[in-house]
């Protein structure tokens, strides 16, 4: 059985990204469209936001008023450290065969997370245990990018905690 060679792996005290071009430019493009959904939602109450609800989970579910001011008075320090994580992928991802520095591993993590969140609610992927399983994506494109990102994101949590 050959063995699997890890897309992200720690090299010494410093990570390396073993990806190919063509998945580089797909993840570029796809964090210019996670850039142009943060900055096209800026009150958090259209389609744009529905697609974005994960990457804004609700803190107080039992007080709408107090979850609205939450939401007035973090949304936008959230939005901006969404954009910095971004920026700092897009830098890695320049900086082709590179190492990185955990903080631009973390940033990578947290940029593949927030593609796949923003493509499972497009999906109605759910971690509920007890809900149905919907298999109608299966064999779509969205499904498949939604499965890579995912392995992509355990390879990188993997590198990160040191497997």
């Amino acid at each position: 059985m050959a063995k699997t060679r890890p897309p992200v792996y720690r090299a010494g005290d410093r990570y390396r990204l073993r990806i190919s071009d063509d998945e580089l430019a797909l993840i570029r493009r796809l964090l210019d469209e996670l850039r142009d959904l943060l900055l096209s939602d800026d009150d958090g109450s259209g389609a744009t936001s529905a697609m974005l609800t994960r990457l804004f989970p609700v803190v107080h579910p039992d007080d709408p008023e107090l979850e609205a001011e939450y939401q007035r008075l973090m949304r936008v320090e959230l939005v901006a450290s969404k954009l910095k994580s971004i920026e700092a992928v897009e830098a890695v991802i320049d900086g082709r065969g590179a190492s990185i520095d955990e903080a631009q591993l973390t940033a990578f993590m947290q940029s593949i997370n927030s593609i796949r969140l923003v493509l499972g609610t497009l999906l109605d992927v759910t971690d509920d245990p007890d809900a149905e399983v919907v298999s109608e994506h299966d064999d779509t494109a969205e499904y498949q990018l939604y499965s890579y990102l995912s392995w992509l994101l355990e390879w990188t949590v993997r590198a990160f905690s040191g497997e």
